[in-house]
């Protein structure tokens, strides 16, 4: 397809003479070096799957990938390692060129980290990482280091952050739930395990959790104090801070909470409880 029937097509598309990084927008690669840009915010559903069409890569195959098979169930012996803890990173990364090496980028995205046992890519723009020892890079930091690798590339890139595991055969499992929590968040650059959990259960039980909540006084007001406690880790004055309030009026609030329900959020198991319910709410 050449450039006017693409402009023809998407008349809202641009020529560039650089790939766009610009969120939701894709890139294909014209026969004079430019690229045609296209937001993809406004689409229909046949215009998203023609562009589909048009952008689609096959990835590059991997040289050993008994990791892969048996992480999807294809093999129910692990391959072998001597490293006495495994942790996997998931990616998801979209090319804006669709010409970039994807072994390059798949192996610079691998030297990122230390001890990597192994990487691949499962579909067009999803991997994983494979870690002998566990990664303790901050989300700040993680967050940079790949904005480096995005730069380079032209690439936009999200991670996932997976658990350790002594026993390599908890790994299939623990893969394919990673992989739901992930594919959940389609906005954070960096997604852990521990955030997304409670989300991801909250959902599992709704109808139960939508009973416990009935009862509760969840105004809107009272879920903002009992979010705010949770990500502060119960600190009042933070919560505070965070709420724009008095510290003396979050204490107020939180002991008339505790008069209407009976849970004491300066408790911590009953405040994860509440959280939770909010979640579901």
């Amino acid at each position: 397809m050449n450039t006017q029937q693409l402009l023809k097509i998407y008349p809202q598309a641009t020529v560039s003479p650089l790939p766009s990084m610009a969120k939701n927008v894709v890139c294909i690669t014209i026969n004079n070096g430019k690229y045609v840009c296209i937001d993809t915010t406004n689409l229909n559903q046949r215009e998203l799957s023609l562009l589909e069409l048009l952008t689609q890569t096959k990835p590059q195959p991997t040289v050993e990938d008994n990791w892969s098979e048996f992480l999807m169930g294809q093999r129910t012996t692990a391959p072998h390692t001597i490293a006495k803890s495994l942790q996997l990173l998931h990616f998801r990364v979209r090319f804006t060129d669709q010409h970039t090496n994807r072994s390059q980028w798949l192996h610079a995205l691998a030297d990122t980290f230390e001890h990597v046992l192994h990487q691949a890519f499962t579909t067009s723009n999803t991997g994983y990482l494979i870690l002998a020892e566990p990664q303790t890079d901050t989300k700040n930091d993680l967050t940079s280091l790949l904005a480096l690798i995005d730069n380079d590339f032209y690439t936009n890139t999200h991670l996932f952050i997976g658990s350790i595991h002594t026993d390599s055969h908890d790994l299939p499992a623990a893969f394919t739930l990673e992989q739901q929590l992930f594919t959940r968040n389609q906005q954070d650059t960096i997604v852990t395990l521990s955030a997304s959990l409670l989300p991801f259960l909250a959902k599992q039980h709704r109808p139960e959790l939508e009973v416990l909540c009935r009862n509760l006084c969840l105004d809107t007001d009272t879920q903002q104090l009992i979010s705010a406690l949770y990500h502060t880790q119960g600190n009042v004055r933070q919560a505070a801070s965070q709420l724009f309030i008095h510290r003396n009026t979050l204490l107020y609030r939180i002991e008339k909470f505790e008069r209407c329900s009976g849970l004491n959020l300066k408790n911590m198991d009953d405040l994860v409880y509440c959280y939770l319910l909010t979640l579901a709410n």
